[in-house]
């Protein structure tokens, strides 16, 4: 989607966009690992300053701050849902694998579209872990664009 579609279809009616910036909305390193058959809810807060269009996304896990190289990087056995609490809807119908949304950061996960959260949304996302015995800490980076738009 160009920023001339975004502005007729996908943005504020009436307004313009005046400018953008690359920028990365993140779950940050969390304090504790996500425990076995565990669920844990993460919100974010989408800045009232611009609204965010998201085109990319990645993951980082690890366990305990362990080294990793390309060929042991962990892939947690977790699932994930997005939901825009703004509007209730869920970007997907059921919880997907997390290596099934989300990319590496050499290689992300490109969305088919990019996806739209107006100012001061909350981004929810609920991750819940099948496995049996890791507690991996999980970190999920939402990468993409602010737009800023004409005063109404």
């Amino acid at each position: 989607m160009n920023m001339s579609q975004l502005a007729q279809n996908g943005g504020r009616r009436g307004q313009h966009i005046l400018s953008d910036e690359f920028y990365i909305y993140s779950t940050g390193r969390p304090a504790a690992g996500l425990a076995a058959l565990a669920t844990s809810t993460i919100n974010i807060a989408i800045q009232a300053d611009s609204d965010f269009l998201i085109e990319k996304l990645t993951f980082n896990a690890d366990i305990a701050g362990a080294t990793q190289t390309d060929s042991s990087r962990l892939i947690p056995n977790v699932s994930v849902l997005l939901t825009n609490t703004g509007s209730g809807r869920a970007m997907m119908n059921v919880q997907l694998p997390l290596s099934g949304l989300f990319g590496t950061g050499q290689l992300p996960m490109i969305l088919p579209r990019q996806y739209l959260l107006p100012a001061s949304a909350v981004l929810q996302i609920q991750l819940v872990s099948f496995e049996a015995a890791v507690i991996p800490f999980i970190t999920l980076n939402f990468i993409g664009r602010k737009l800023y738009w004409t005063p109404d």
